[in-house]
């Protein structure tokens, strides 16, 4: 009978329910899943590069995109604010193929994924030759594939700008080239337009930097984007600006950052369109005055805001952000511990019939042994009378 219920017990302790008639505890609330952030990341600097159209220079100076020891302490303090990845812009050149190298090496060593914005655009905004871009991305797949694997979609991901100013014939012809072997975001500029590819593409990073945050239509703007992607089942990246101020690029357009409090805003907009990751705008476009690297002008504000904003998302200190050792897969963010308990169950109710039929066998064994002992004994006693 002890045990018995000892065994009791334990499948009731596997399912969940107290044994004991006490007091009932409330149950913690589950921990919201994690949404990646990544930051979206230029590798385009050379010390010229700082002298045109820049309001601002960052703490470490007018850096060259070839320094790893710079590379490294951006990719350090990134993390460190709770960034889990870089949206690097590319596309095949020399310079940034050889960065695009550097950036996965230190990127390996600091846990950080690498994700690609292929720039389809030229300088003047006008689109790339569609050959140039499908050999460019099967080039991109070939050669850094297994680096651009994502911890948390394990596949590279692709955001392809400009997919607005290209025949839909063309994304699928680019589409079909890559197959399985990357994610192929759009970046459109509305809903339509991302429905006009819809068809040929794995989902939408939306790069939004000189939104207003506090405007409602901001807000619903992305709310809709949202659900589109996910009506089509795709991956859906919502930006978040801290701030916005093109004027020495001829845009009249200025979103003051408000010490923080419009990067707040945007992320409060960016998780209410149940994003799979969000974009921050930027780490460091210093032309549009986006970028969060540190700078002279805010020093670490945008910084010490993410990760106050972050830490207080997942109930960790705001102090630190430790990287993650195992993401969850996006596809299944709820899934993956529901099925380990339902096997793990699975297997207590599996162990638990088992011992039970041992014990139901050894009571027959025991009844069997001591019915034989009570015939051993009555005839024993026969044999005494007959003798």
């Amino acid at each position: 009978m002890i045990v018995r219920r000892a065994v009791l017990a334990v499948l009731l302790a596997a399912l969940g329910v107290g044994a004991s008639a006490g007091p009932a505890r409330a149950t913690p609330p589950p921990a919201r899943p994690h949404v990646p952030v990544y930051a979206y990341f230029y590798q385009w600097f050379d010390p010229g590069s700082w002298d045109r159209a820049k309001q601002d220079y960052p703490l470490a100076g007018r850096y060259s995109s070839d320094d790893p020891h710079v590379l490294r302490d951006q990719v350090t303090a990134a993390r460190g604010a709770g960034i889990d990845g870089f949206l690097t812009s590319w596309k095949s050149t020399p310079n940034l193929n050889r960065r695009l190298t550097l950036l996965l090496q230190v990127a390996h060593d600091e846990k950080l994924d690498i994700g690609v914005v292929y720039e389809a655009l030229d300088f003047q905004r006008k689109p790339l030759p569609i050959a140039t871009v499908r050999a460019d991305l099967l080039y991109l797949v070939r050669r850094w594939g297994s680096d651009l694997r994502s911890s948390y979609y394990h596949r590279p991901v692709i955001v392809w700008t400009g997919t607005d100013q290209y025949p839909v014939a063309d994304v699928a012809a680019v589409r079909a080239a890559l197959g399985s072997s990357a994610y192929l975001l759009a970046a459109s500029k509305s809903v339509a337009g991302y429905q006009r590819v819809a068809a040929h593409v794995d989902g939408e990073a939306y790069y939004w930097s000189s939104a207003n945050p506090r405007s409602a239509s901001t807000r619903q703007r992305l709310v809709d984007m949202g659900a589109a992607v996910h009506r089509d089942r795709g991956l859906w990246i919502a930006p978040a600006a801290g701030g916005f101020d093109g004027t020495t690029l001829g845009h009249s357009r200025v979103i003051d950052r408000r010490d923080g409090r419009t990067l707040v805003r945007s992320l409060d907009n960016a998780y209410a369109s149940r994003p799979d990751a969000v974009g921050v705008i930027s780490w460091n476009e210093w032309s549009e005055n986006t970028y969060i690297e540190p700078g002279r002008r805010y020093g670490g504000e945008e910084l010490d805001v993410l990760r106050s904003y972050l830490a207080a998302r997942t109930g960790a200190s705001p102090s630190s952000s430790p990287p993650l050792s195992a993401p969850p897969a996006t596809s299944a963010p709820h899934g993956t511990w529901t099925g380990l308990k339902a096997v793990l169950l699975l297997t207590v109710v599996v162990a638990v019939g088992l011992v039970v039929l041992t014990l139901r066998a050894s009571d027959r064994g025991r009844r069997d042994a001591r019915d034989i002992g009570v015939h051993r004994h009555q005839a024993d006693r026969k044999l005494d009378r007959i003798h």
